[in-house]
């Protein structure tokens, strides 16, 4: 390989090689202590690089949060983007063992999720079929918080008729756990008695004001308390 960055490297860091061709370099402590995949690996060898199957535009929003702040690409907060680059982190932090790098993305996530953002107008995550996605995002990687917007969101959809003629035991064949399960029918059961009180059973309206899940008017996660 012609001169590059290994051969300039700084002591105690790592070079990780992507798929692509780029070389990215990260303190070697850092990297251990927030990769178990990693820690191990460098315990088993004595190595300035290592290579990685992802891309450069995938590695780059991980290492980002793994020194603690959010990818340059998520500050949008109403973005459809936002949430496509932390899918992509989170699948990058499972397959490393990056429980840290996951926590903070689920605790960014859901700060997008309060005050109604949601349902916006501008804001697209109101769309069943990826609601769904992230629902089972939240199951495969135990994003407890996360998922609970998630189901409260597609609850209160569901109590507003926005999944069509889909038989509901369809559509919720998905949800495995009993408690995301919980919170989407009490989704629906606040928002068809939210309905009910305005003098329009199944009326969507009062929600659709901007109160979201973790407004006053509506219960948030358990121990949110």
């Amino acid at each position: 390989m012609a001169a590059s960055a290994i051969e300039k490297q700084p002591t105690g860091c790592i070079t990780l090689l992507t798929a692509d061709g780029h070389e990215l370099l990260v303190d070697k402590e850092m990297l251990c202590s927030s990769s178990k995949f990693f820690a191990g690996m460098l315990t088993a060898c004595d190595t300035t690089r290592l290579h990685v199957e992802e891309s450069r535009d995938c590695m780059e929003p991980v290492l980002a949060a793994m020194r603690g702040s959010p990818p340059a690409a998520t500050y949008d907060t109403r973005s459809t983007g936002c949430w496509a680059v932390y899918k992509k982190v989170l699948v990058v932090a499972d397959k490393y063992d990056m429980s840290l790098v996951k926590e903070r993305v689920e605790k960014w996530l859901v700060s997008r999720c309060l005050r109604g953002r949601m349902r916006s107008p501008g804001f697209k995550f109101q769309e069943v079929a990826e609601g769904f996605e992230w629902l089972s995002i939240c199951q495969k990687f135990d994003l407890k918080d996360l998922g609970w917007y998630c189901a409260y969101d597609l609850g209160t959809q569901l109590a507003g008729g926005a999944w069509g003629h889909r038989p509901v035991h369809e559509s919720l064949e998905g949800v495995s756990c009993p408690e995301l399960l919980k919170t989407v029918l009490e989704a629906v059961q606040a928002a068809v008695l939210a309905g009910a009180a305005a003098g329009a059973p199944g009326n969507r309206a009062p929600l659709a004001a901007g109160n979201g899940p973790g407004d006053a008017a509506e219960p948030g996660p358990a121990h949110d308390a």
